[in-house]
C-alpha cells in the first residue's frame, strides 16, 4: 500500500489584503472624520461596525464590539483590554469599506507601537486603484490640520495582527 502525503501551505497574510494610511494630527477624531467627509466626499460615522446585518437584523453584540476594536494585552499577572475607537464608511453592498483607527486606545495603549508617530490610521479594505489612493492621499494632505499622511505597507509591521477585525 502506497503511503500519500499532504503538504497544507497555509498563508496568513491573505486577511492583510488591504491598503494602510497613517495620519498625523492633533485633531480628535471625530473633528478628523469632518474634515476628511468634507474634503473627499467620503462619510466616515462612528462605530466598527453597524448594529444592522446585511439582513435588516439587529446584531446579537454588545456596544462596545460594534464601536471599538478591542485588543486584551497579556500584562505580567493580568490582562488589559484596550478600546480603539473606530470610524467606518462602507457602501451599501461592501464593495469597499473604509475604517479609520486610532493609534492609542482610551486606555493610553498604542496599536501600532513601531510607528508610535501616526495618530491614526486609514485601513481601505478591497481594492482600491493607484489613482483613486493618490487622489484620497492628496486630498488628506490638503486639509490644514493633517501634519502627515504616508501609506504602509502593513505586511513590513510587527504588530500587524493588531489590525485584523
Amino acid at each position: 500500500m502506497n503511503k500519500v502525503t499532504f503538504k497544507l501551505d497555509l498563508d496568513f497574510d491573505l486577511e492583510l489584503d488591504f491598503t494602510l494610511i497613517g495620519i498625523s494630527s492633533s485633531l480628535r477624531d471625530y473633528r478628523l472624520c469632518h474634515f476628511i467627509n468634507k474634503r473627499t466626499g467620503l462619510q466616515f460615522q462612528f462605530g466598527k461596525e453597524s448594529p444592522i446585518d446585511h439582513n435588516g437584523n439587529l446584531k446579537s453584540k454588545s456596544q462596545e464590539e460594534l464601536d471599538y476594536h478591542i485588543i486584551a494585552e497579556k500584562n505580567k499577572n493580568s490582562i488589559i483590554t484596550h478600546h480603539f475607537p473606530m470610524y467606518r464608511y462602507c457602501c451599501e453592498h461592501f464593495e469597499f469599506e473604509y475604517y479609520i483607527i486610532n493609534n492609542k486606545s482610551l486606555e493610553n495603549g498604542v496599536l501600532i507601537p513601531e510607528i508610535p508617530n501616526f495618530d491614526y490610521f486609514m485601513l481601505i479594505k478591497h481594492y482600491i486603484d493607484t489613482e483613486d489612493l493618490n487622489k484620497l492621499v492628496d486630498n488628506l494632505k490638503s486639509i490644514n490640520e493633517i501634519m502627515l499622511v504616508k501609506e504602509i505597507e502593513p505586511t513590513s509591521l510587527k504588530s500587524k495582527e493588531n489590525l485584523i477585525f
